[in-house]
């Protein structure tokens, strides 16, 4: 049997039949990756929906997302299909959708190879036959209906794109085949005249289950719970797919999970344990759908045995499906010289027994009695019984997977995200249902069960390296608790002892202060290798150089006569270029040695003077390699350095260590031994899986020197680890500090405090560089910071490349968003704005009036993908403002139109190019774009000037010279002029009007407008705000949500990324258990006794902060105090005592007169404000005999 599965568009009210509540808080429904496509996008009319709020979706209230918008209503609804343009017939059809109702389509299916035409057009008879038989197998009150979203809902990021299922139930009705009404007979013929949605009617309420996350929203705690995302996306794809019962019954099973912890929280939206009941009953039912054998027509598939599929599909509704697989092995081991019931030809026997015998006797035996109790697809069969399936993640042999299946969850990595085993997967015909008779080939508290349970959680998390045990075994009960009785059982830490020399082949436990700890081995090993190869670096004598590289020398490969700086202040250049000297001095010689510098340091000037210091100490012949984690950071410091540079992708793929997967090798790739210098730049977004890859992919006695360049003050990679960051941190504590290159003076902010042009952006970031905690507070650091803060408090022009724009509520953003990028534009074009002709200003100042364009003039920056202020939204209401021409005629394709700015989403490596048109060649050619580049839309050179509706487009990235990327339906024509296939923009492109902070990591732009929320705060980190503000070259607008508070929240220590990445490089560093649990006892500016050296700035400040804890004096940490006036500053410790408060600063060394003078203005800020309420400690060596006379006088 049959299930489907059924894409909604996002709904904030759980999908009731009526408009949300509100309609301007939904953002999701109206992104790239809604249902159908971008049409809610297109057609949505906010002020409509919101004088409608909450209204049911009757004949007179239609809105876009009117075919998933009654999935749980319980009301007849009305929804429409407007005639596509080509047909040219204005008429629509109308049609209701009763309780409980979406329209789908299967739109996979319409653009098969085979209903696509040789002139590039399609079969619109077969597409609707296609449609037909695909509706034709869903079985009306039998076949399961599994609802989900698309990427654009709550849950997606650009860090992890996910689906997420929202409810199910069992189909009820399939509405009838829905045809235009009044379209002339040429349209019939030409294009079919039907309309690609048909009705699918559920039995809910009486049986289904609706997750109820708008209920939830704002608990995110619960939303973790609850939120079900597919272990195979696979299914969840064009907005409907067929789904085995296999696959239905891994689906139930979770669901049943998240129906049991919705009635442990003591939810309310359902009779939940009449829906357990229900799911309950549903697995039983599925189990006996599924039956003993679901993957043995997909063995028969394999050995091109199809004869007999459909026997086996006979014998199965007869109840004879064990016998029957019997009777098939037979009949192809010889030992039966006929299946009954299956009539063969004398050369079909012959050759189906010559095919079984060309596999050898392992594969047999899988094929025989393993493959067949496992669901998989024969592309997957394939693949594990080949040779090279270690290009699949599989280093097991055949006999190890045999002898545990379970193997297959834990090693196979497909061709894509949606190719993939589940462990539910095997777990199925490991312990199938008792009632189908076959026997359980694993005990419930197996090892092997335990070992894949382990792993499949363990490679969930994409952030750390390892996770407390006890963290994964809750996890993994959890998982199990909701099955039958059958198949339940309870891991605990015991069974890790107990079976560690099983598990250690997937896994290693390590124990620290009496814990232990999980690491999946490959990871442990992963961070092993980093660990010898730095080793056996770091460890090596000086460098010997052929030639002498002197002070001089430095300077002059430094030192650029024409820079501003030279000409305005002669001496503080000198100053500036001596610092950076005597750092390229320090780490030459080093054979491993690391560049760290913040914005605007000069490390690509010094990358430059490394390689002429190469070139003069070896030779000019000496070779060299300059990598980038992204194509963008290559691109990026080619142009600048002038050499020749590829990404580490690029390089592995070379020499054979990266898979056409994109999963990398850990043997068999060749070792590059021509190279002695590598030079790797933004290190800080190398994760460790690549920084291992590259380990293997270099052989190290050949090398002279590395050399990581990067900011740690920038995000910590996507991905496992740390690895930038954690060798700074090790070199210094071990003692290599002359490996550790550190540029501390920043010239861009010299330049543009000399030229006038400002030092705010540089001024604010520095206040969220990452470091350690100090020795003793920093004078300077605590002036520069409390009087920049003040200025930013005030809002507006903080400087002359700093602005500050204070707004609440998404109107007053969006106003104040476009508001500053027009002036802006008019500022820089010296052209008014027209609002009649908009598209002139931006393309002016986008550079698109007189070239290519520039993509890097400006950028929108948010740290979030949904919402109100995230990037789907913000690139929407930048798109209409900008181009809303377009948007009219011709329209969009995939959200996109044409003279949109747009980005890359999807790696296109050497491994899988993209057609592009050379402009100079006069040809097609196939390029390599990876994620990330920028670039505008243009029309494709085949079509006319003027068009009435967008099939295709060419895309132009101003990197990529004189290329024109095809994208759409019908992209262009190859070499031979056959067709090129097609290249979906949903699948490649999103718009760019608007990025995620993560998205812009490694570029720069002119002008940037970064959008700081208050009420959202998840991904808020000083890495985060520092990331962003620094993408800004020339200017900052910041829009921050009604007031300082979340500047203030980011600067917090607790709130970094990295300390909340367990990793052990160098190093064990789990996160403090205190900290894991903030929700239980954090406010911003409480100090947990265990993290006194975590969250606040100076070791002078914890020894205060643990007097004040074992005195038992409740105090807060760097709280921001309000004056009447509206001034600010920010107490270092806020004391509560009998029922008032008290500020204690403690105050650096008052030698430098700038600071006195600040130290002076602040006391006098207290003294009016404040009076009788500050207590003061000075830095001196009798800080603790001070601070406990403080206490004793005031606090005891």
């Amino acid at each position: 049997m049959v299930h489907i599965s059924a894409r909604v568009a996002w709904h904030l009210d759980g999908w009731n039949g009526r408009i949300c509540s509100r309609p301007e808080a939904n953002t999701y429904c109206i992104g790239p990756y809604s249902y159908p496509g971008t049409m809610i996008a297109e057609q949505r009319d906010l002020p409509w929906e919101q004088a409608h709020r909450g209204c049911t979706c009757t004949k007179d209230v239609i809105p876009p997302c009117m075919y998933s918008v009654n999935a749980f209503g319980s009301e007849t609804t009305t929804a429409y299909a407007v005639t596509p343009e080509w047909f040219h017939d204005e008429d629509r059809v109308e049609w209701e959708m009763p309780p409980s109702t979406v329209c789908i389509w299967p739109y996979e299916l319409m653009y098969e190879d085979d209903v696509r035409q040789p002139n590039g057009g399609f079969n619109y008879e077969l597409r609707r036959e296609k449609a037909r038989r695909y509706f034709e197998e869903i079985q009306e009150s039998k076949s399961l209906i599994f609802y989900y979203a698309n990427y654009s809902n709550p849950f997606s990021d650009d860090e992890q794109r996910r689906y997420v299922l929202v409810g199910l139930s069992r189909v009820k009705a399939v509405g009838p085949e829905l045809v235009y009404r009044n379209v002339s007979r040429e349209t019939r013929e030409r294009w079919g005249g039907y309309v690609w949605q048909r009705a699918v009617t559920s039995h809910y309420p009486d049986e289904g289950m609706r997750i109820p996350y708008h209920v939830y929203m704002d608990r995110p705690e619960v939303l973790h719970r609850i939120a079900l995302f597919p272990d195979n996306p696979r299914n969840f794809k064009y907005g409907t797919r067929h789904i085995s019962d296999d696959d239905a019954l891994v689906l139930v099973e979770r669901f049943l999970e998240v129906a049991t912890t919705l009635q442990e929280i003591g939810d309310q939206t359902e009779d939940w344990p009449r829906r357990i009941a229900w799911l309950q009953g549903l697995i039983a039912e599925l189990w006996r759908e599924r039956g003993l054998y679901p993957g043995l027509p997909a063995v028969l598939k394999l050995i091109r045995f199809t004869q007999a599929i459909p026997w086996f599909k006979v014998q199965v509704g007869s109840g004879r499906e064990a016998a029957a697989r019997d009777l098939l092995f037979d009949f192809l081991d010889g030992n039966a010289s006929a299946v009954p019931g299956l009539t063969l030809a004398p050369n079909e026997i012959a050759g189906v027994r010559k095919r079984w015998l060309l596999y050898n006797d392992d594969q047999r035996h899988l094929l025989r009695e393993v493959f067949p109790r496992f669901d998989l697809r024969e592309d997957q069969l394939e693949r594990i019984l080949a040779d090279d399936r270690e290009a699949y993640g599989i280093r097991s042999s055949l006999r190890e997977i045999a002898a545990n299946p379970y193997i297959l969850a834990e090693e196979f990595v497909g061709e894509d995200q949606d190719d993939t085993i589940s462990f539910h997967k095997i777990d199925h015909g490991m312990l199938p249902s008792p009632h189908l008779g076959g026997a359980p080939l694993a005990e419930v508290d197996d090892w092997r069960r335990l070992r894949a349970l382990c792993v499949e959680h363990l490679k969930r998390e994409t952030r750390s390296t390892f996770l407390p045990a006890a963290e994964v075994l809750e996890r993994v009960n959890r998982r199990l608790d909701p099955l039958p009785e059958w198949k339940r059982t309870h891991f605990s830490e015991g069974y890790l002892r107990a079976y560690r020399e099983e598990l250690a082949a997937a896994l290693v436990v390590r124990e620290h202060d009496g814990k232990p700890y999980l690491y999946l081995r490959t990871v442990y090993e992963d961070e092993r290798l980093v660990e010898e190869t730095i080793l056996g670096l770091v460890r090596r004598p000086d460098i010997s150089l052929r030639s002498p590289v002197t002070a001089q020398h430095w300077r002059a490969f430094l030192y650029d006569p024409h820079s501003p700086l030279c000409r305005l202040d002669a001496g503080e250049y000198e100053a500036a270029i001596q610092s950076q000297v005597e750092v390229c001095q320090k780490i030459f010689v080093r054979p491993l040695c690391v560049l760290s510098g913040s914005a605007g340091t000069g490390k690509t000037t010094v990358i430059r003077a490394l390689i002429q210091a190469i070139e003069k100490a070896h030779g000019s012949g000496s070779s060299f390699r300059l990598l980038a984690p992204t194509g963008k950071a290559a691109d990026r410091i080619r142009e600048r350095t002038g050499k020749e540079a590829e990404t580490v992708h690029a390089f592995l793929a070379r020499l054979g260590w990266l898979n056409d997967n994109l999963t990398f090798k850990r043997s068999g790739g060749r070792q590059e031994d021509s190279v002695r210098t590598y030079i790797i730049d933004e290190a800080s977004m190398l994760n460790l899986e690549l920084v291992a890859a590259l380990c293997r992919a270099i052989h190290w006695g050949s090398v002279q020197r590395v050399i990581f360049v990067g900011d740690t003050n920038q995000l910590p990679p996507i991905g496992r680890g740390k690895v930038f960051a954690d060798l700074i941190a090790w070199l210094r504590e071990a003692g290599f500090d002359q490996s550790v290159g550190m540029l501390t003076t920043n010239l861009r902010q010299m330049e543009n405090r000399l030229l006038g042009q400002g030092t705010g952006i540089l001024d604010l970031a520095a206040l969220y560089q990452q470091r350690p905690c100090a020795e003793t507070d920093s004078a300077d650091e605590t002036e520069a910071a409390e009087e920049i803060l003040r200025r930013v408090q005030e809002g507006g022009d903080v400087d002359k490349d700093l602005r500050v724009i204070y707004w609440s509520g998404y109107e007053e953003l969006e106003a104040a968003l476009i508001d500053c990028i027009i002036r802006d534009m008019e500022a820089d074009t010296g052209r008014k704005y027209d609002p009649d002709r908009p598209w002139e200003l931006w393309a002016a100042a986008f550079g698109r009036d007189r070239g290519p364009g520039r993509p890097e003039y400006q950028q929108v920056l948010s740290p979030y993908r949904g919402d109100t202020v995230g990037t789907e939204y913000l690139n929407s209401v930048l798109q209409q403002c900008a181009n809303q021409r377009m948007l009219e005629e011709p329209g969009t394709l995939g959200g996109v139109t044409l003279y949109d700015k747009v980005i890359q989403v999807r790696n296109r490596p050497r491994s899988n190019p993209i057609w592009a048109w050379n402009a100079d060649q006069g040809r097609p050619e196939q390029i390599e774009v990876y994620n990330g580049e920028l670039g505008f839309v243009y029309p494709h050179k085949l079509d006319k000037l003027r068009l009435r509706s967008l099939e295709r487009f060419q895309v132009v990235f101003p990197r990529k010279g004189s290329y024109r990327v095809g994208y759409g339906r019908n992209p262009g024509f190859g070499p031979n002029r056959r067709p090129l296939p097609a290249e979906p923009v949903e699948d490649n492109l999103e718009l760019a009007y608007a990025i995620s902070v993560h998205k812009s990591q490694g570029s720069e732009f002119d002008r940037v407008y970064f959008v700081v929320p208050k009420n959202r705060r998840t991904l808020l980190s000083p890495e985060l705000f520092y990331t962003g503000l620094t993408r800004a070259r020339r200017h900052c607008t910041l829009l921050v949500e009604e007031d300082i508070s979340p500047l203030l929240s980011m600067r917090r220590r607790e709130n970094s990324s990295l300390v909340t990445i367990n990793s052990s490089l160098f190093r064990f560093q789990p996160v403090p258990e205190a900290l894991k649990q903030r929700a239980d006892w954090y406010a911003e500016g409480k100090i947990h006794r265990t993290l006194a050296d975590i969250m606040v700035r100076s070791k002078s400040e914890v020894i205060i902060a643990n007097m004040l804890f074992e005195r038992d004096i409740r105090f807060q940490y760097e709280v921001p105090l309000y004056a009447p006036d509206g001034t600010f500053y920010l107490p270092d410790f806020t004391i509560t005592w009998h029922g008032e408060e008290w500020y204690w600063e403690h105050v650096g060394l008052l030698t430098d007169e700038r600071y006195r003078r600040h130290w002076e203005e602040k006391r006098k800020w207290y003294d009016r404000f404040f009076p009788g309420r500050l207590v003061v400690t000075f830095e001196s060596g009798n800080l603790s005999k001070d601070a406990e006379a403080i206490i004793a006088r005031y606090f005891s």
